[in-house]
């Protein structure tokens, strides 16, 4: 089973919703780049590396679902 403990949500939190105050709503929409830029580069853990990258991508990969819209299919030419 893969470690999900390498992000630290509950620093981030803390850090979002306590420190800066932040309605959830607010907090959910922002890019890890926008909340580095609001703690300053060194207020959170450097959780935006390529092995972090790599390793959320490893958790979560993309994939096409159940939900996702069928392939079209094409015409045919047997008329």
């Amino acid at each position: 089973m893969p470690d999900r403990t390498f992000f630290p949500w509950a620093s981030v939190l803390r850090f979002g919703l306590g420190h800066l105050r932040l309605p959830p709503d607010a907090f959910w929409r922002l890019s890890l780049t926008e909340l580095n830029a609001l703690a300053g580069a060194s207020a959170l853990p450097d959780a935006t590396s390529r092995t972090s990258l790599e390793a959320l991508m490893a958790l979560y990969p993309d994939t096409r679902g159940a939900s996702a819209a069928p392939a079209r299919k094409e015409p045919s030419d047997d008329r």
